[in-house]
């Protein structure tokens, strides 16, 4: 099943003039005219290859008879043919990948685009991850022998996490690179074979396709290719015409025979699974990872009956992806077990994309190939075992029905009672948590959601931790991983940042989810500024959504009295201005201000209103400015606003103004989250800041006690996995 799948890479050539060292790596293929494997082996062929500018050599095996057909009739077998490859999309790029001697970075993968290969058959990529223990396959094309052939072996995986898969049995030998890892259970692609870590296989998981789409041009080639590979499968399932003795069985039949899906397992067979993808691959994709881990929690809060949220995230970027984590869903009974409602779930699902994509997307669908869908949504509802199922179903199609009776008038028109689902209640936002330093000033730090205000799920973390200076590179990336699981609908996460009182004044709201380039011009992505190319990565994180501070001192300890009661009187309000130090504002803060003793604050900011909201014009991160800070966490004070950058004293008046302005148009505290990322906008242009006399880095603490509620700590999240050979 695997070998007419798998292919070999190298120089242009006939591929075997092994003196010259033309043979590369493995590959295989995933959509017609489309090879997915390792980055490290498209770079053995150097820059020009890597970026497209010079092809490659692809050879796979043909069959030229059906399977038994050589042996029954003493002809046929398997014949090469050869293409030419050119390199689409590389993950990390040649330059990122070898900024340090060693290993190719992960992701390591590289999509081909192959002439002549539009009718080979494809491999089948998992949907969903695979755990511990799972037998698994490992096939490609090596010369560890002498000579140049087709090699496998057996094993089992030992561990995995985002990144890498380690397998331990056989482990691969020379040349696997680039070849599948398959999930013998499920006859599914999990894993690009990288090489050999310390002992162990290591693998790159399937799933890290998705860090692809964020590449340029990466979002779009990589759902197209996604979209070919669903429906290649289907039109394989559906094709019994073309030979009474088809050269190579169909995926979707050979899976169904396997254990990952007997009844036991899941109550969605493979051909449900093809044709369900089949479908899904002709809606708009999803906006990120939030809007489809956020929509398979709503379905398994309706199936089971309670929300019980995902302990480790998943960065699901497709529909299909989505799908994958209902299987083999059930109840939850104690003591374990529960009733298989995979298949129930997988219907509501599918039933609410396509809800959603007629509501929100109406214009990038074919409205034939949605109706195609919900026709067979229906149709697998209407023989389901379990009543209320098919009720739920029919009840969401309805809505579709109705909305596409009620278009094509020309007038705009009210949602009838069965419109689009109001937004979900629940909001997931981010929380950074950098601790207090050790001994060597390095600062622990972890990455997490929090769901609702209350519920944590854990992203990343390093307690060994990192100097002060580094900390905006080491979050990059477990940063942008976790809004991609936050947002979700019209919902973009909020970033709140828990920070020793010295670090206050990081600039958190500046930086940015893509790297600086060396020159320091600007992030990586924004070379030319009239390119059409836009990345919402290289903006300031503050311009777009939320970014407060949050002390990691005292949300350690439990609420004080005046922490909860200072909390109500702002969350009420109205907002007030003070000033932090307790002079009046005109006095502003005089360069090389000094402390006064201890406690010298404490009084003017416990006799504050509790809806009083303190002011002051200069960092806090140390003299005055943390002395002041001190007292007014001490006095319970969960909002303070202040200037982080250095200035002249004479701005210090149009600074406490706008102050004043920003807490008036908030006028509560939970109110606050849009003025302040309104006026850091304005304040981002010096033309808008110089007309409207704005001034200063504006910082935000917006501390509210219990979010999330005291002693409810997160889960580690799983151990990195070591980088492979």
């Amino acid at each position: 099943m695997v070998r007419p799948s798998l292919a070999r890479i190298g120089a242009p050539g006939d591929g075997y003039a092994t003196d010259r060292d033309p043979y590369w790596g493995s590959g295989f293929f995933i959509a017609p005219g489309w090879l997915l494997t390792c980055a490290h082996v498209v770079g053995k062929g150097g820059a020009a290859v890597c970026r497209g500018e010079s092809a490659m050599s692809v050879t796979w095996l043909e069959r030229t008879g059906a399977p038994g057909w050589a042996e029954r009739t003493g002809t046929g077998g398997w014949v090469e043919r050869t293409g030419t490859g050119t390199a689409r999309l590389l993950a990390p790029r040649p330059e990122a990948a070898r900024q340090e001697r060693g290993p190719w970075s992960f992701p390591d993968l590289a999509l081909v685009r192959v002439g002549g290969a539009d009718d080979v058959p494809c491999l089948w990529l998992a949907d969903r991850e695979a755990g511990p223990r799972t037998p698994v396959g490992l096939y490609g094309w090596s010369v560890q022998t002498g000579e140049l052939g087709i090699r496998h072996g057996d094993g089992e995986l030992a561990g995995a996490d985002a990144r890498a898969l380690l397998l331990t049995g056989s482990l691969p030998v020379g040349g696997l690179s680039g070849g599948p890892v398959l999930d013998l259970r499920h006859g599914s692609v999990i894993g690009v074979i990288k090489g050999r870590g310390t002992g162990d296989g290591v693998a790159v998981p399937v799933t890290a396709l998705s860090e692809l789409l964020d590449l340029r041009d990466g979002g779009r080639t990589v759902r197209e290719v996604l979209r070919a590979h669903d429906l290649h499968h289907l039109r394989r399932l559906e094709d019994t015409s073309s030979s009474p003795f088809p050269a190579y069985p169909d995926w979707t039949s050979f899976q169904a025979e396997l254990p990952g899906h007997a009844p036991s397992v899941t109550g969605i067979d493979a051909e449900l699974r093809t044709r369900l993808h089949g479908h899904l691959a002709h809606l708009p994709p999803p906006a990120g990872a939030g809007e489809v881990v956020h929509l398979v929690e709503d379905v398994k809060e309706q199936v089971r009956g309670e929300r019980l949220l995902s302990l480790v995230p998943h960065n699901v970027r497709t529909w299909r992806e989505g799908a994958g984590l209902l299987s083999g869903l059930r109840t939850v009974q104690p003591g374990g077990g529960g009733t298989l409602v995979d298949l129930d779930a997988v219907l509501l699902y599918a039933a609410k994309a396509a809800r959603r994509t007629a509501w929100e997307h109406a214009d990038e669908v074919d409205p034939a190939r949605l109706r195609a869908f919900t026709s067979w949504i229906a149709g697998q509802a209407a023989g389901h075992r379990h009543w209320a199922v098919g009720e739920a179903v029919r009840a969401l199609l309805d809505g579709i029905d109705d909305h596409e009776g009620s278009s094509g008038t020309g007038e705009a028109e009210e949602h009838p009672a069965s419109g689009p689902p109001a937004p979900p209640a629940a909001r997931t936002d981010v929380l950074v948590k950098v601790g207090a330093p050790m001994y060597d000033d390095r600062y622990p730090w972890s990455v997490q959601l929090i769901h609702d205000g209350q519920d944590v799920t854990p992203v990343a973390a390093d307690d060994r931790g990192v100097r002060a200076d580094d900390l905006v590179r080491v979050l990059r990336e477990p940063l942008a991983r976790a809004l991609s699981q936050s947002d979700h609908g019209e919902h973009l996460a909020a970033i709140e940042v828990f920070l020793p009182r010295r670090l206050f004044d990081l600039p958190v709201d500046e930086w940015q989810l893509l790297p600086e380039p060396p020159g320091g011009e600007g992030p990586v992505g924004d070379e030319d500024a009239e390119d059409e190319w836009v990345d919402e990565r290289a903006m300031p994180l503050g311009m777009r959504r939320t970014v407060v501070v949050r002390d990691v001192r005292r949300n350690a300890l439990a609420p004080s009295p005046e922490w909860r009661r200072r909390w109500n009187g702002v969350r009420t309000g109205p907002l007030a201005a003070e000033t932090l130090h307790g002079r009046p504002a005109a006095e502003g803060h005089p360069p090389g201000a000094r402390p006064g003793g201890r406690f010298a604050y404490y009084g003017a900011l416990t006799g504050m209103a509790d809806a009083c909201v303190p002011v002051y014009c200069g960092p806090v991160g140390s003299g005055e400015g943390l002395a002041a800070m001190n007292d007014a966490l001490r006095a319970g004070h969960p909002v303070v606003l202040w200037r982080r950058d250095r200035h002249d004293q004479e701005e210090c008046g149009a600074f406490h103004r706008q102050a004043v302005d920003l807490l008036k148009a908030a006028r509560q505290a939970g109110e606050l989250r849009g003025p302040v990322r309104d006026l850091r906008i304005r304040l981002a242009d010096p033309d808008t800041a110089r007309a409207q006399g704005l001034c200063g880095k504006i910082a935000v603490l917006l501390d509210p006690p219990d979010r999330p509620p005291f002693g409810a700590e997160a889960m580690r999240p799983p151990p990195q996995a070591a980088p492979g050979g």
